[in-house]
């Protein structure tokens, strides 16, 4: 028997409004909500049989929410990305260091541009401090005498990035921490996020014919972005996946 998924149609809708649906509709509580799009951004539905999507989507046109129904099959992976390293704009479109090459890219041919963020643990900043913590752990369960259990979990950090899928399906992953902003010349910042914020706006505008989800356009307005962050990497590609699909031809 064949699954489905239902989503918004509209490739910059906020995935926010899918959680506050979700409680007002009675399909979920406001905490199971807010964690269902957080792993599933876009979505209001996944792997539903036909007759609950149909009552989902009844449920959604009748809250004026306009929306997309897919085969959950048909929701795969998206594209293996090229990590860039440096990103420097041109006249007609810009030049990327990835993958030990540097290749020209048209505005013209970009077809999405979708920024996201996750909260995650902080990597161990050295091999000693993770052999380190891997020690604590032994002698916690060694139960060794003066050994004290942590009573803090380990330090959370926002990660940004953004996604670039060129017409030929080309998919470029942006991350500020591995991306050399020097191109930016005198407006560059000490701060890496700002500089990240600078760089997307500029090259969002030159690519008006790219659809840009609802993450990006809040992150370039400088407003809150709390409530849109996901849960981690594999919902940033789920909701790639998502965008891919509703850029790529009509759905019904």
């Amino acid at each position: 028997m064949s699954a489905f998924a239902l989503a918004f149609r509209d490739p910059a809708a906020d995935p926010a409004a899918a959680a506050a649906f979700l409680a007002n509709a009675g399909v979920a509580d406001k905490d199971a909500a807010r964690e269902f799009v957080r792993r599933n951004p876009g979505f209001l539905g996944r792997s539903l049989s036909t007759e609950a999507a149909e009552k989902l989507r009844a449920a959604a046109a009748a809250a004026g929410l306009t929306t997309a129904l897919f085969d959950e099959e048909a929701i795969g992976l998206p594209p293996v990305p090229l990590r860039a390293a440096r990103l420097e704009l041109k006249v007609t479109g810009f030049e990327v260091q990835a993958g030990g090459a540097i290749v020209f890219m048209k505005y013209e041919d970009i077809r999405l541009i979708a920024a996201a963020a996750y909260d995650a643990p902080v990597p161990p900043p050295s091999q000693g401090a993770l052999k380190a913590s891997i020690f604590d752990g032994v002698r916690r369960l060694a139960g060794l005498p003066g050994y004290e259990p942590a009573l803090k979990a380990p330090p959370r950090e926002t990660f940004f990035r953004a996604d670039i899928v060129m017409a030929d399906g080309t998919r470029l992953l942006l991350e500020p921490e591995g991306l050399d902003f020097s191109p930016l010349g005198p407006s560059r910042s000490h701060s890496s996020l700002v500089n990240f914020r600078a760089l997307l706006d500029a090259l969002s505008a030159p690519a008006f014919k790219a659809a840009k989800n609802a993450f990006l356009r809040s992150f370039l307005a400088s407003k809150p972005i709390a409530a849109m962050k996901a849960a981690g990497p594999d919902a940033c590609d789920t909701a790639l996946s998502l965008l891919l699909l509703l850029t790529s031809k009509r759905t019904d």
